[in-house]
């Protein structure tokens, strides 16, 4: 279905190719490219729709050839919407293929309840969550009706059942229209029981092509220390999992302990009139606290960060160190308060990367902002300018510029979305260290390993408002609520209910 023979490019300003020399045959099914983040997927991907050199400017040899029409999913779906409201994002697909006027309504309502996103034709897009931009975009790219779809990180921004939920439908409608699938996903296990070859990119180069069961687990523990991502469970399942086996051990994961600081942060029915309003919220933080905030896409998980970052106004009592935060001028609350968007290509002032991170950290030394760099490899792209980075690296740049600064209060709106597994451990290492030092951390995501390893504790939203405040092994333990949120146990959990219900069986025989 698409041939890529000899295929180099660089961008504008670069010394070094972002994709050396790839040659490659993708074939029908399910083509998932995996590597560290920065090693030219997006590139390849974008090459594969034959957005470069025409669309996204590069310098480009080599050729792409492709067998049939191409619909692409990008990895920020913002950057294809250009619409206002949802009915009219897909009308326009729908346009393009000259669907008449009388069938588009029908079309449009089978779509939004194919993709898990029933909602009025006239929501706009600007209102939606990250998670439902994510459907929204899938919606309007099936709509075309293509036969090789393009996938950059599809289930990124989706809650943890959806993310099981969306790639079931996306294989469903591949099998039932054959199509050819080319996908970038950290979630391998996720999406690796559907996938036909693996095509490994390090550095620009191609550097393996093998079907999933050829390349895990045998080359699992080089592939870790790389710092390429690796599942957790594939090739086998929770209930076929050897439980001496190596895989089994790392999925061991100690639950951290509560912290009992001073008071930090105090808010009383805290509401907002938000996309997604907040509701009522109450709750108190101490220092030195990792709060992770859970909850389905569209359950008001940033909503309640900007709220907490004076983004949003809001009605009721918020106090920071026992002070109302309207008393605090502007300025004063942000030498206390930092925050991390969930979309980072907000949050940049400067033209390079190291311009913006020697402002940011301008009371650092020198050698300390060079190490933060290095530390979160920024290093070799710290000419470049914050726009032109990978969405993974854009995120590493946006937590960067608010690390070291001896904040009391760290909001962050999933820090770890585009991560490999080596810069994910990265990014959750200097966050701990801010922990250790003090700041109390609020973090939003759909990590729940990370929940596990890292919360002190967990707030769980539905709807706008706050329905569970406490302890991650407490929620763990609330099925019913885990299910009624889109969340799911940690997979420690989840294989320790299947060894518990194995040595039950055995015990009744």
């Amino acid at each position: 279905m698409i041939t890529v023979d000899d295929l180099s490019i660089r961008y504008p300003g670069q010394m070094k190719s972002v994709l050396d020399h790839i040659t490659l045959t993708i074939d029908q099914g399910t083509t998932l490219l995996l590597g560290r983040s920065g090693s030219g997927k997006t590139t390849l991907l974008h090459a594969l729709a034959g957005l470069t050199p025409e669309v996204i400017e590069v310098e480009q040899t080599g050729t792409v050839t492709r067998s049939g029409s191409v619909g692409v999913l990008f990895q920020n779906p913002e950057e294809q919407f250009c619409m206002e409201t949802i009915g009219r994002e897909i009308a326009f697909s729908l346009e393009n293929r000259s669907i008449p006027r009388a069938e588009m309504d029908e079309r449009i309502e089978q779509l939004l309840a194919l993709v898990g996103l029933p909602l009025p034709f006239s929501t706009p897009i600007a209102s939606l969550s990250g998670g439902m931009k994510q459907r929204l975009a899938l919606a309007a790219v099936l709509a075309l009706e293509p036969t090789i779809l393009l996938l950059d990180e599809p289930t990124a921004q989706i809650d943890p059942i959806g993310q099981h939920e969306l790639m079931a439908l996306i294989f469903r409608i591949q099998k039932e229209h054959d199509l050819t699938i080319v996908l970038i996903e950290h979630q391998l296990d996720v999406c690796l029981p559907y996938v036909d070859q693996v095509v490994l990119l390090e550095d620009g180069s191609v550097t393996s092509i093998a079907h999933p069961r050829d390349l895990f687990p045998q080359a699992y523990t080089e592939l870790q220390s790389k710092g390429i991502a690796v599942p957790s469970l594939y090739p086998y399942t929770l209930e076929t999992l050897p439980i001496d086996g190596p895989q089994a051990a790392r999925l061991h994961v100690p639950l951290p302990v509560a912290i009992a600081g001073r008071p930090l942060l105090h808010v009383a029915e805290l509401s907002t009139k938000a996309p997604y309003p907040l509701t009522d919220a109450t709750f108190s933080l101490q220092t030195g606290e990792w709060i992770m905030v859970l909850g389905a896409n569209g359950s008001g998980k940033s909503t309640l960060l900007a709220t907490l970052g004076r983004l949003l106004p809001h009605r009721g009592t918020y106090q920071l160190q026992e002070r109302p935060v309207h008393r605090y001028p502007r300025r004063r609350f942000y030498e206390h308060v930092g925050y991390v968007f969930q979309q980072p290509d907000l949050q940049f002032l400067k033209l390079t990367v190291e311009a913006e991170i020697d402002w940011s950290h301008r009371a650092a030394a020198s050698n300390a902002r060079a190490a933060l760099l290095e530390r979160l490899e920024l290093a070799s792209v710290k000419q470049q300018s914050p726009l032109a980075l990978s969405t993974g690296q854009q995120r590493r740049l946006s937590v960067a510029t608010m690390l070291g600064q001896t904040k009391d209060l760290l909001l962050l709106d999933e820090p770890t979305f585009g991560q490999d597994g080596l810069t994910t451990r990265r990014l959750m290492e200097q966050l701990l260290t801010e922990q250790q030092n003090g700041t109390t951390l609020v973090m939003a995501t759909h990590d729940m390993e990370l929940v596990a390893q890292y919360a002190n504790r967990v707030l769980v939203m539905e709807q706008g408002q706050i329905v569970f405040d406490g302890r991650p092994n407490e929620l763990f333990a609330d099925i019913a609520l885990l299910t009624r949120c889109q969340l799911q146990r940690p997979l420690l959990y989840q294989f320790q209910e299947v060894k518990r219900d194995a040595n039950e069986r055995v015990t009744v025989r």
